[in-house]
């Protein structure tokens, strides 16, 4: 059990700022990412905030930006604490929340309202319980908290904190954040394209960008395909990079946040379930597949791939139907999240860049995330692929229309490249379908249909609209 000696000298400690009044530059980066003004508004909103998506996405560097953010606004600098739940000797101790804050709340004898983080929040046993206690006391209490396992803590919460909190998902660096982060002369050019659509990159203004920018943007697209969005990666060469995500970064994941989240007993099956996954990452996968392939239990194989997507280093898509239960018995199609994971496990180096089917694969998924990260909730069941003859890869639902998407990067696009997503409108009366490739840009009609032909690098820089 946590003494109130140990909590108070943690809180001592890490709120340096109580005297200092202000961050200390180790713990400041000037980069904002493009999530943070949303949360800095939420900041005057009465409901918690939740920070949550995969390891290492910078979910504490925006707690300590919003709290930078709150120094410069609070009259007193004790009104803003941060608390990380990184020791697994407090997080034992069943009332280790409650603990903290009165602690808290006899350290810093403050007027107004107590801005409270609390970071990595997931290894905190019923930690929504206490925080609804708090939260329905009405108290002068704003809590800021921050998890690595997202959708773990979206579905635990979803009971217990309902109408109480608002979650927001910290994922890997998208392309538009890549880009701004490595070439500030793309600022103004960016800004355009992310209020731009698919339609509307034929404008003139955004055709003259692509002449000035283009083939520096293609050059930072080559890279963010080696190195994928995990900032961390970036400050390293690709060999180093990928040989950090492979035995630290996967291995924090297994050993830490996996095992201790779900006690796994079997953690050598996790790691095959994994790997199996990532071999088959954009293809069509079956659970009784993997499951005789490693010799598992079917539900054993469905439970650790639950896992590894609550983490978030992978996603699974089912087929797209007009059936519930024929989506849900159909097989799935598996993606690695992050496109630097993804190469570090299959041994993938620049010379990737010169195969186009597995560079081709490689792009359908960085496509797959990024038209996930456009969709707002975390159980969304927006995006699907499609099978019927011919494969279509990928179908997007906004609201009631769909959007039929083919991925052909690595090759020529051929006409039979396009029979899915001929068929899929069709059979569904779609009138617009994209092509996301390599280096067109036209808009084609075929039989009254539309096709938007649309490169790689720049579909993964427009806006949601």
């Amino acid at each position: 059990m946590a003494t109130k000696e140990e909590i108070s000298k943690e809180i001592l400690r890490t709120n340096y700022w109580w005297s200092t009044g202000a961050l200390d530059p180790k713990d400041r980066q000037e980069f904002r990412r493009s999530i943070f003004p949303e949360l800095a508004s939420h900041l005057s909103e009465k409901e918690i905030l939740g920070i949550i998506g995969a390891r290492r996405t910078g979910k504490t560097t925006l707690m300590y930006q919003l709290i930078e953010h709150l120094l410069g606004k609070v009259s007193d600098p004790k009104s803003v604490m941060l608390f990380t739940f990184d020791n697994p000797l407090l997080t034992e101790d069943p009332e280790i929340l409650p603990k903290i804050i009165e602690t808290y709340r006899e350290l810093a004898q403050v007027k107004g309202t107590r801005f409270i983080f609390f970071d990595e929040i997931q290894y905190v046993p019923d930690w929504s319980r206490w925080l609804k206690v708090h939260h329905d006391r009405k108290e002068l209490m704003k809590f800021i908290v921050s998890g690595s396992s997202g959708r773990l803590i979206y579905h635990n919460t979803t009971e217990s904190l309902t109408g109480r909190i608002t979650f927001k998902a910290s994922n890997p660096f998208t392309f538009a954040e890549y880009c701004r982060f490595n070439d500030g002369r793309l600022k103004d050019f960016l800004e355009v394209l992310g209020k731009a659509g698919p339609k509307e990159v034929f404008r003139p203004e955004v055709r003259a960008g692509i002449e000035r920018y283009g083939t520096d943007i293609l050059g930072l697209f080559h890279q963010y395909m080696l190195k994928g969005g995990i900032p961390q990666a970036f400050e390293r060469d690709l060999r180093a990079a990928h040989a950090w995500l492979k035995r630290d970064y996967l291995d924090m994941i297994f050993f830490r946040d996996l095992v201790r989240l779900f006690e796994v007993r079997d953690v050598r099956l996790l790691e095959e379930v994994f790997y199996f996954a990532a071999g088959a990452h954009g293809q069509r996968i079956s659970y009784s597949n993997i499951a005789n392939t490693l010799g598992a239990r079917v539900e054993t194989v469905k439970q650790y791939l639950g896992y590894l997507e609550s983490v978030d280093v992978l996603r699974i898509l089912e087929q797209y139907s007009g059936s519930l239960k024929k989506s849900l018995r159909a097989e799935k199609k598996v993606y690695v999240t992050d496109s630097g994971i993804l190469n570090a496990v299959q041994g993938n180096g620049e010379e990737v860049l010169g195969n186009p089917e597995r560079l081709g694969t490689i792009v359908e998924g960085i496509v797959a995330m990024h038209l996930l990260n456009w969709t707002d909730g975390f159980f969304p069941r927006t995006l699907f692929y499609w099978r019927h003859v011919h494969e279509l890869d990928f179908v997007w639902k906004r609201g009631r229309s769909l959007l039929p998407i083919e991925v052909k990067y690595g090759t020529k696009v051929q006409p039979r490249d396009l029979a899915g997503l001929f068929q899929f409108m069709d059979r569904y009366g779609v009138s617009t379908g994209m092509v996301v490739n390599r280096d067109i840009l036209r808009k084609d009609s075929v039989d009254g249909k539309e096709l938007l032909y649309i490169p790689a690098w720049l579909h993964l820089l427009l806006g949601k609209s």
